[in-house]
């Protein structure tokens, strides 16, 4: 067989009867907005989880006052807050870069996974900055 058909009936037959004519267009401008978008939104969920880790390890400089006199602290909330909390925001953003990249290579819309996975990191910091706050009790 010979002719502009010939190629496209072997390749899905070869794929198991479904080939890749049965896919939506990879091209158009709203897959290339998704996508520019969907990068964008990941490159600034990294920053906001990097930001946010720094700021968790900040919370346990809060654990200096535990030394003057009429303040007490709770060393194991503490600790459990600054080792859990780095760890919490670094499974949010793997867990949205995993989700976006299976969602872009099944050209389905993509955006809103880190836009929630921003919205994730920030509720993670601003539990783990009032745990932090619980657990220290100032005296005076």
């Amino acid at each position: 067989m010979t002719g502009p058909g010939a190629g496209s009936g072997a390749r899905g037959a070869s794929a198991g009867g479904v080939g890749l004519e049965a896919r939506r267009p990879s091209s158009g401008p709203r897959r290339v907005a998704d996508v520019v978008a969907s990068v964008v939104l990941l490159v600034l969920l990294a920053v906001e989880a990097v930001v946010a880790v720094m700021g968790i390890l900040l919370l346990s400089l809060g654990f200096s006052s535990c030394a003057a006199p009429g303040n007490t602290c709770d060393q194991g909330l503490g600790g459990a807050v600054v080792y859990v909390g780095p760890v919490l925001v670094a499974l949010v953003f793997v867990a949205a870069l995993v989700v976006s990249i299976v969602r872009l290579v099944k050209r389905r819309l993509t955006w809103p996974v880190p836009l929630l996975g921003a919205g994730l990191v920030v509720v993670v910091f601003f539990v783990a900055r009032a745990l932090a706050d619980m657990a220290v009790t100032r005296g005076i």
